[in-house]
């Protein structure tokens, strides 16, 4: 009895060990990279600062109960510059507008802005980096060559002669002049990323077996290189909401009456002695959402690193 309960014993002790681990392995590949996502108490604050956010901006409509173009009625003059109360949660403009609806208003459309430009970038830069690490030869040479020059230009300087030259002040033209400039970056860590996996044995498997360029492009690498991707996609939207309020803030950006959180520091800059809460407010608002898309950046960095290890 003892010998045969012996292996019993042994076994269910190796199991027992054995199992954690198992389990840990059998786990996916999302839930690992949201376990290491969810470790990180920075990014997560960051995520949880900038969904509380989107969903106040989100119902502005609903907690303001006014418009994005909302004028006040009768004598504005009687509204002006006043002080937060329970009627107005920021106080008024210099026009006697609610700063709270405003603001929320010009975080929608900076919000819209960086992150429609964003994806436009990716396309584009997806696209040009993943044919130029993909067939390398001219073709990298070609588009490589066409990414520096892009990036040797000054950058905001470019954007303010495209913005006299080619925007008419609306969004759609906005969000087109920001991506157009955008993607250099991107399409440089394409490329590499497509560099480093085109020789992989996977790759070379599945052109033995007959696989195409497309399919081998965004069916085999393009998934594996989605982490640095996203990342960049991550700080690209922060990026982008700098930039748009950059050119609102010089007046190169949005027409009135629609506006942004760039415009709001524009049109508040000339009272700032009368009132700095109007130049404070959509500063600080930029500030957080920004920091919020970095946080979250630096967390998806570790936490779709394939190499990184649990802690």
């Amino acid at each position: 009895m003892d010998a045969v309960d012996q292996p019993n014993l042994a076994s269910g002790t190796l199991s027992a060990e054995l199992s954690p681990e198992l389990a840990r392995r059998r786990r996916s590949q999302m839930r690992i990279i949201f376990d290491r996502f969810m470790k990180n108490r920075v990014a997560v604050v960051g995520f949880v600062v900038l969904a509380i956010i989107v969903v106040v901006a989100a119902m502005a409509p609903i907690i303001t109960g006014q418009t994005a173009t909302h004028n006040p009625a009768n004598d504005p003059t009687q509204a002006i510059f006043l002080p937060p109360s329970f009627d107005h949660l920021l106080g008024t403009d210099q026009l006697g507008r609610d700063v709270f609806a405003r603001l929320l208003y010009g975080t929608q459309v900076s919000l819209l802005v960086g992150t429609s430009s964003m994806l436009v970038s990716i396309v584009i830069g997806v696209t040009l980096g993943s044919i130029a690490g993909y067939f390398g030869g001219w073709i990298d040479n070609v588009l490589m060559r066409i990414v520096d020059a892009a990036l040797a230009v000054p950058y905001l300087l470019l954007l303010f002669v495209l913005s006299l030259t080619f925007s008419n002040g609306t969004v759609v033209s906005i969000v087109l002049l920001i991506a157009v400039l955008a993607w250099p970056q991107t399409s440089r860590i394409v490329r590499s990323q497509f560099l480093a996996l085109k020789e992989r044995e996977f790759l070379l498997a599945s052109r033995t077996l007959g696989a195409g360029t497309l399919r081998l492009m965004f069916r085999h690498i393009l998934p594996n290189a989605a982490g640095p991707i996203i990342v960049d996609a991550t700080l690209l939207v922060g990026a982008n909401i700098i930039t748009e309020s950059v050119l609102s803030f010089f007046s190169f950006g949005l027409n009135p009456p629609q506006s942004s959180l760039g415009s709001m520091l524009n049109q508040s800059r000339t009272f700032f002695f009368v009132d700095p809460l109007l130049l404070y407010i959509p500063g600080l608002t930029i500030l957080v959402i920004v920091l919020c898309f970095n946080l979250m950046g630096d967390g998806l960095r570790d936490a779709l690193d394939p190499y990184m290890t649990e802690r």
